[in-house]
């Protein structure tokens, strides 16, 4: 998972970021709410751990602001020395999905966060493929799409591109994220790169911003999301 730190205490920022890296994730670290603020509109993340006592718009405000406003499903856990009952309830109440008390006791921090992953992952893609959203049949051994049962060609980089986005529909996903899954780099000169891409593939699997079913739009100064037509689009077009 890619895992968004708020945390202004250095010393254990750089503690949780070992065990995270350790046990195979990627940590973007932020010491104040305003700084994660900034981060939040350029990259994508699969879960949170914020502390509650840092500069800036608090945890508990960044929360706020990523359940009410940005109106994410992602999970968060709550990291923090502040171990009254009132607020623990109060962030639960407000969308946190768990809590764990400073000091950090390793193992159980860990397995919180893995039992959190459990239970809040998508279902496993397919290692051969499958119907990822009705009408698109992705192969992944012949590296072909089929549309309403006819067999799309791509290349390889729109093959993989193509199946982000299916594997993520109705979630915003930031270009640097896309970048970097799909070209392993975020870079600027990768962005004219993206762009045709997605281009190509909106033509080749009829996901335009006009097309009937599925849509593949633009999230303006974020980055791109793939909706299904039966649900509302949220102010992206």
């Amino acid at each position: 998972m890619h895992i968004a730190l708020l945390e202004d205490e250095i010393t254990l920022a750089h503690e949780v970021e070992a065990l995270l890296t350790e046990a195979g994730h990627t940590v973007a670290h932020f010491v104040d709410g305003h700084q994660m603020m900034r981060g939040l509109l350029k990259d994508t993340f699969d879960m949170f751990v914020l502390d509650w006592h840092v500069p800036g718009p608090n945890g508990m405000e960044v929360l706020q602001h990523l359940r009410e406003t940005l109106k994410l499903t992602t999970p968060i856990i709550f990291l923090t020395s502040n171990n009254a009952e009132e607020q623990i309830v109060q962030a639960l109440d407000a969308g946190a999905d768990d809590y764990c008390a400073k000091p950090v006791r390793t193992f159980e921090f860990m397995a919180r966060l893995s039992a959190l992953q459990r239970r809040t992952a998508p279902p496993a893609p397919m290692s051969l493929g499958g119907e990822l959203l009705p009408g698109y049949v992705f192969d992944h051994v012949e590296r072909i799409v089929r549309v309403d049962g006819e067999p799309v060609v791509l290349t390889e980089k729109e093959y993989e591109l193509s199946r982000l986005m299916f594997e993520n529909p109705d979630r915003p996903i930031a270009r640097n994220r896309i970048m970097k899954d799909i070209w392993g780099r975020e870079e600027d000169a990768l962005s004219r790169t993206l762009d045709v891409h997605i281009s190509w593939i909106r033509r080749k699997l009829n996901i335009g911003a006009n097309a009937d079913n599925v849509r593949l739009v633009v999230v303006h100064g974020f980055g791109y999301r793939l909706m299904k037509m039966s649900q509302p689009e949220g102010g992206t077009t």
